[in-house]
């Protein structure tokens, strides 16, 4: 797989993992209602585990994997005012924060081979699955978490 954004776009799926195991702790432990503060550490689980995909992905193609050490203090110190903020608003800023992200995951699923569109699809579905939360928060929705658990169970 080659177009020009392509090093950059598997980079952006390393910084976000990284910036969001950071984000979702952060918020979870500055939470003070237990629901949410679940409702965080689930988000977080998921960025776990697509990290973890990611990384096994890099190890199987045989690509290099830079540390994005700064995107892990950016994570914190965004967690830390999405942990205190309106819950209403914070949901705003997290539905609207994934719309950079998708774009760049979803040119990677459209340039990948199909021996990686799997990885990709997924990599996908995460980010819409964290969207998702966030849009049926603001609705009072009850079933949230519900594309999340899906991934976390695939």
């Amino acid at each position: 797989m080659d177009y020009p954004e392509y090093k950059a776009d598997l980079q952006r799926i390393h910084e976000s993992e990284v910036y969001g195991i950071a984000l979702f702790a952060t918020a979870a432990s500055l939470t003070k209602d237990p629901a949410r503060r679940e409702k965080w550490l689930a988000l977080k689980a998921l960025e776990e585990a697509t990290l973890e995909r990611y990384l096994a992905h890099m190890r199987e193609t045989g690509q290099p994997v830079r540390n994005p050490r700064t995107w892990a203090m950016k994570g914190r110190l965004e967690g830390a005012a999405l942990g205190v903020m309106p819950w209403r608003a914070a949901m705003k800023l997290l539905a609207d924060g994934t719309a950079p992200f998708q774009e760049r995951f979803q040119r990677l699923q459209a340039h990948a081979p199909a021996s990686q569109q799997a990885f990709f699809g997924y990599v996908v579905a995460h980010e819409k699955a964290i969207e998702a939360f966030a849009q049926k928060e603001r609705n009072h929705a009850p079933d949230s978490l519900k594309a999340v658990r899906a991934l976390l169970a695939s």
